[in-house]
């Protein structure tokens, strides 16, 4: 599945599934898991979409999430003012504490996707100089082939020009009366 493109329907999908997980109170990486799950993608995927694509595209969105969050929180929790507002300030401390564990998410994760990605340019560049290095190697073992052959070529040619040689030697001495020891020495 690695490298396939975000359909809209997957995108509105992770989108909904998030923004209702900020206002029920739960957490972001809840709903990168459950659309992860349900789309095949991996966690990690799916909140580097969320944060660098979809909440980038309507803020507004993200925003009045988290401010339904905090209103629901606030009336189910109502006490007296005191306790309602330390119950805020532990609300936005978390609040806080969930957005920096996020945003260390987002970062390791664009760390990853770097790191990966000069990976992938590395590979592709070795993968490159060794397709050159085995043309190279064809075109040298074609060459090889190509002189061997001359080469056999060449010995075929010159053994039977010895031949006609020595068979036109022992002719002429033989037309000249001359003896000719070696004949059966030329002929093995």
């Amino acid at each position: 599945m690695k490298g396939r493109r975000w359909t809209e329907e997957e995108d509105q999908l992770l989108r909904e599934e998030v923004l209702q997980s900020i206002r029920d109170g739960g957490t972001q990486l809840h709903a990168f898991e459950k659309v992860g799950k349900q789309l095949g993608r991996t966690l990690g995927a799916c909140g580097f979409r969320w944060n660098a694509v979809l909440r980038q595209q309507d803020p507004h969105s993200y925003k009045e999430a988290k401010r339904k969050r905090v209103h629901q929180q606030i009336q189910k929790s109502r006490g007296t003012s005191v306790e309602s507002f330390a119950q805020i300030m532990t609300l936005l401390k978390q609040t806080e504490r969930n957005y920096h564990d996020l945003r260390e998410d987002v970062d390791r994760l664009t760390h990853t996707l770097s790191d990966r990605t000069k990976r992938y340019e590395q590979l592709q560049l070795e993968n490159s100089q060794l397709k050159k290095e085995k043309d190279s190697y064809y075109l040298y073992e074609k060459e090889i082939k190509d002189r061997y052959f001359e080469l056999v070529q060449l010995l075929k040619y010159m053994k039977e020009n010895e031949d006609i040689q020595v068979n036109e030697i022992n002719r002429k001495m033989h037309s000249t009366g001359i003896p000719v020891e070696a004949e059966s020495d030329s002929s093995s």
